[in-house]
C-alpha cells in the first residue's frame, strides 16, 4: 500500500486524520485478505474484491467510496474508471420507482413494484442485464408505451439542478442558441485539453490527443447541433478512449455505453435488451437543456447499441420552446 500518496491526498482535500487512519486500514485489511498490493491488481481481480465485499456485507458507500480514493491517489486511471461501472447504478432503479409513482399513482406502482427487485451494490457486472431485463417485463406487462417513457425519462442519477444553472448565464450572453450550443463546444473540449494536461480523469475517462480529437470533431457531444426545431445530441462514450481502439465492434458498443445495467450483454450476448432502456439515458440527456429552458423538454433515442448502432443518440424537440433565433 502507498500510505504516504493516501496520506498526501487525505491532507491534500481537507479529510481527517482519524478518517485515514480508518481508510487506511479498510485497504490494509483487503490487500492482507487476497495477499494483493491493491494498486497492482486488474479489473478482474478488483471484481473479485467487490465479490468478496458483496459476501461479507462490506459493499457500502462509504467502503466504495474508500476504494476510489485509494485509485484517485495512486492516479490508477484503469482501475477508478473500473470501480465507476459500479456506482453508476446507485439509486436509478430507486429513482425509476419513485417516478412511477408520481406516473401511474400509489397504488398502482405499489403493485408493480412488488414484482421488482433491485440489484445491491456490487452486483457483477454481467448479471445487472437480468434485473433489467426483468424490470422492463414488468413494466411491459402493466403499462402503456407513454407511461414507460414518462417514467424512465427523467434525472434519475439525481443530478441538482444548480449543476446546470450556470449555463443560463452563458446562454443570456449568446446572441442565438446556436452561438450557444458552439461556446457550450468549446469550452467542453478546452475542459477535456486541461484534464490531459494536469493528468486528471474527466468524470469516468481517462483523457489523451485522440479523444479530445474525437469530441473536436463532432459538435453534437458534449453540446448539441440544432436542425429546424430539434437538437441532435451524441453521448460521448463511457471509455472514449477503449472507444476508439476497440478491434470489434461489440467492444466498441461496450465502450460506449453508459449503463451499468446493460452494457455487459455486448461482451456477453446472453440476454436482448429492449432499446425503450434507453429512455433512461434520454432523461439524464436532456436534463441540462431542462434546466436551461427552465421546462419539460421530450426526447427521443434515434440511435444506440441495444440496436447495433456505434453511439449513442438523441433529438430534443424545441416544438413548445421558446429559444433565440
Amino acid at each position: 500500500m502507498k500510505q504516504s500518496v493516501f496520506q498526501a491526498f487525505y491532507d491534500k482535500n481537507h479529510i481527517s486524520q482519524e478518517q485515514y487512519q480508518k481508510d487506511a486500514g479498510f485497504i490494509l485489511d483487503l490487500e492482507t485478505q487476497f495477499s494483493w498490493v491493491l494498486e497492482e491488481i486488474n479489473p478482474s481481480q478488483l471484481d473479485d474484491i467487490i465479490a468478496y465485499m458483496v459476501e461479507k456485507n462490506l459493499n457500502t458507500i462509504p467502503n466504495i467510496v474508500i476504494l476510489m480514493r485509494y485509485y484517485k491517489a495512486t492516479s490508477n486511471h484503469d482501475l477508478f474508471i473500473h470501480l465507476t461501472k459500479y456506482t453508476g447504478s446507485l439509486g436509478v432503479m430507486e429513482s425509476i420507482l419513485d417516478k412511477l409513482e408520481k406516473v401511474v399513482g400509489k397504488d398502482r406502482a405499489s403493485a408493480i413494484k412488488a414484482e421488482i427487485t433491485i440489484p445491491p451494490l456490487g452486483t457483477p457486472l454481467n448479471e445487472m442485464p437480468v434485473y433489467t431485463k426483468h424490470l422492463l417485463t414488468v413494466f411491459e406487462t402493466h403499462l402503456s408505451k407513454d407511461e414507460m417513457k414518462r417514467t424512465l425519462s427523467d434525472n434519475h442519477h439525481q443530478i441538482p439542478k444548480e449543476a446546470f444553472l450556470s449555463e443560463q448565464v452563458y446562454y443570456e450572453a449568446a446572441n442565438t442558441l446556436d452561438d450557444y450550443l458552439s461556446d457550450l463546444h468549446q469550452r467542453k473540449v478546452a475542459e477535456l485539453e486541461q484534464h490531459y494536461r494536469e493528468n486528471r480523469v474527466w468524470f469516468e475517462q481517462e483523457i489523451n490527443p485522440e479523444v479530445i480529437e474525437f469530441v473536436r470533431n463532432n459538435p453534437e457531444i458534449l453540446s448539441a447541433v440544432r436542425k429546424d426545431n430539434q437538437l441532435f445530441i451524441t453521448k460521448i462514450p463511457y471509455d472514449t478512449k477503449a472507444y476508439l481502439n476497440a478491434k470489434t465492434k461489440e467492444e466498441q458498443k461496450y465502450h460506449a455505453c453508459h449503463c451499468p445495467f446493460v452494457k455487459s450483454i455486448f461482451l456477453d450476448q446472453h440476454l436482448a435488451i429492449s432499446p425503450t432502456w434507453c429512455d433512461c439515458s434520454g432523461g439524464f440527456t436532456k436534463f441540462p437543456f431542462e434546466v436551461l429552458f427552465n421546462r419539460t423538454l421530450d426526447i427521443t433515442c434515434i440511435e444506440t447499441p441495444l440496436n447495433g448502432d456505434p453511439l449513442c443518440r438523441f433529438v430534443i424537440s424545441l416544438d413548445e420552446v421558446s429559444f433565440k433565433q
